[in-house]
């Protein structure tokens, strides 16, 4: 480390994680947030359900819940999986509602699939792969779901508050300086799926304290993850270091 003339943590968990663990001195430590393209992400009036598969789209009433992120295990979308198949048991007519998209490709694709068969989620599940359009993707959701195993600053995250969509996720790294319980969705344990399903069911219940989540989401990323501020914040650091 000693190479490394100053170091730049995307959260305040790796800005500890850097201080306490790595042993890095806090004068050479700074955390700025990544941020977040507000004109490329944002909330749309009316959802293109043109891009969703032509099985979903004569139905009126549908609840779509999605994730976006590479399928590989820290990711964890098994857990979704699980949750979703749980929420056949705990809310059966929300679960004739709910659709899930999955958004993303990688090596665990095809064990990915084998379970949403064993689980029996064929029909309601979309593996979306790898997409050039995630904002119009996101745009179509009522709520985003990221169930990591840990997690910096989650871009996913960002993008989809950005698009005005409240978000469920793990209380693990960066997304507790992201979602607010109750204000912009929920937290709930790692491989927990029960609590995820339990959250899950208590986001999509009430469709007006869904939107109020969504809206308050797509204003905290407004006013602290803009891409303007982010670059201003890291040029202040590289100013500082190429002056001394």
């Amino acid at each position: 480390r000693w190479l490394i003339h100053h170091y730049i943590a995307v959260s305040a968990d790796l800005q500890r994680w850097l201080m306490e663990t790595v042993g890095v001195e806090p004068q050479r430590v700074t955390q700025i947030y990544n941020g977040v393209d507000a004109a490329k992400f944002k909330p749309r009036n009316v959802k293109p359900l043109a891009l969703l598969p032509q099985r979903w789209r004569d139905l009126d009433d549908m609840l779509l819940v999605g994730t976006v992120g590479r399928l590989t295990p820290v990711k964890d979308q098994q857990l979704l999986l699980e949750a979703v198949a749980q929420i056949r048991s705990i809310e059966p007519q929300l679960f004739q509602r709910l659709r899930l998209i999955i958004v993303g490709d990688g090596p665990l694709r095809a064990n990915l699939v084998a379970l949403a068969e064993q689980l029996e989620l064929t029909d309601i599940v979309w593996f979306a792969g790898d997409r050039s359009d995630v904002p119009e993707v996101l745009s179509t959701m009522d709520l985003f779901v990221l169930p990591s195993l840990g997690e910096g600053i989650s871009n996913t995250i960002l993008e989809a508050m950005a698009s005005g969509l409240p978000v469920v996720a793990t209380a693990v790294g960066g997304n507790l300086e992201l979602v607010q319980e109750a204000v912009t969705g929920a937290l709930v344990p790692a491989g927990d799926s029960s609590a995820l399903a339990g959250a899950i069911c208590n986001m999509l219940r009430d469709v007006a304290t869904l939107d109020a989540a969504g809206a308050h989401a797509q204003r905290f990323v407004a006013d602290k993850f803009d891409w303007d501020r982010t670059v201003a914040q890291y040029m202040r650091v590289y100013d500082d270091l190429l002056q001394r």
